[in-house]
């Protein structure tokens, strides 16, 4: 009998030392503004408790185990959703922020599954805002993917299905790799997508570069072509403050258009608890005939409640020539009918992680 319950006690020490060898974290944001907005289409404003300016309300898994040697495998599922009416982001989808899986270690990291293109994970250093200053009619989009491409190609995604990446970092540099198989029978590079993105950080000064390729195919008699997207940047941090620079270009195979955003940005720390954050873009589009620009200004002010809990102001306007306010990027009309040349946006918002 003692045998026997030294056996049972040793297989239980042992499920548990493995169990101990693995570990999965819940987490999530809920991020819920007063959202105003002027000059929408037919001229009218639109107010609305919407999903906040900060970031995105999210709730996800993600997970790791030890392999041993250094070596780990990892998930991460992440789901969006809009806190003002319980709907599901990103067109229903259950996680449709992110879903991968992978293998990690001194070597790098390898994931397979729904991930950020290498263009936003670029974004995420050098620009302040991730280009959610401008504003579209019925909420916010990144400047490099969004609505900047519309005059050429109808927009993108900044995810990517059925991707695999590799990632490397050592030192000061980090970079990636990034190649999405598009999935579309009969046509092997069809919705396909390749990218890259490298980065070095020396003291307070950070630089880096990204490309991508995304083909606009949906079939094998298709004729959208493709889009590619290339950016240089650089970040500068000193005393409480870290400046950005970043400029990108779109192309897309299908036309002779290019857009061409510049974007200036700051963050500055006003007392541990009160942050600012501004960002500036000149988008300038051509071809197809357009020659046509458009300025940005967004502001934001952040007030930490604790390490969790924040509540934030947040303003941009607009304003457009008239050939830009025309193209299929444009602001909408207005009361007249006309292209709106100007828009305005205001938020006043609470965020809390968990």
């Amino acid at each position: 009998m003692m045998k026997k319950t030294l056996v049972a006690t040793a297989a239980i020490l042992s499920l548990g030392s493995a169990f101990a060898q693995s570990n999965v974290t819940l987490y999530g944001v809920i991020d819920t503004a007063f959202q105003s907005q002027n000059n929408q289409n037919g001229g009218g404003s639109l107010t609305q408790i919407n999903s906040g300016a900060i970031s995105g309300s999210r709730f996800g898994f993600k997970g790791t185990e030890d392999l041993g040697g250094g070596n780990n495998a990892l998930f991460q599922l992440e789901g969006g959703f809009n806190p003002a009416n319980g709907a599901s982001g990103q067109g229903g989808l259950m996680f449709g922020r992110q879903a991968f899986m992978g293998l990690s270690g001194s070597w790098g990291k390898f994931t397979v599954g729904r991930q950020y293109d290498q263009m936003f994970e670029h974004l995420g250093n050098f620009d302040p805002l991730w280009g959610i200053s401008n504003a579209t009619n019925t909420g916010f989009y990144l400047a490099y993917d969004g609505a900047k491409t519309t005059a050429f190609d109808g927009g993108g995604n900044i995810r990517i299905n059925s991707s695999a990446r590799y990632g490397f970092a050592a030192g000061g540099f980090s970079g990636a790799v990034m190649y999405g198989t598009g999935g579309i029978a009969g046509a092997s590079s069809a919705g396909s997508y390749k990218g890259l993105n490298a980065s070095y950080a020396a003291g307070s000064l950070n630089v880096g570069a990204a490309w991508q390729s995304k083909n606009l195919e949906t079939s094998a008699t298709s004729t959208n072509g493709t889009q590619s997207n290339t950016e240089v940047g650089a970040n500068y941090g000193f005393g409480p403050a870290r400046v950005f620079f970043n400029y990108q270009t779109t192309k897309a195979s299908a036309s002779t258009g290019t857009s061409k955003v510049t974007t200036l940005g700051l963050n500055y720390d006003i007392t541990p608890t009160v942050g600012l954050l501004a960002a500036y873009y000149n988008d300038k589009i051509a071809g197809n005939g357009l020659s046509a620009k458009r300025n940005t200004l967004g502001l934001g002010v952040t007030y930490s409640l604790s390490k969790r809990t924040m509540v934030y102001g947040y303003l941009d306007t607009t304003k457009a020539d008239a050939g830009y306010a025309a193209s299929p990027a444009g602001l909408g009309v207005n009361a007249s009918g006309a292209a709106n040349t100007s828009q305005n946006t205001y938020m006043l918002g609470l965020r809390h992680a968990f």
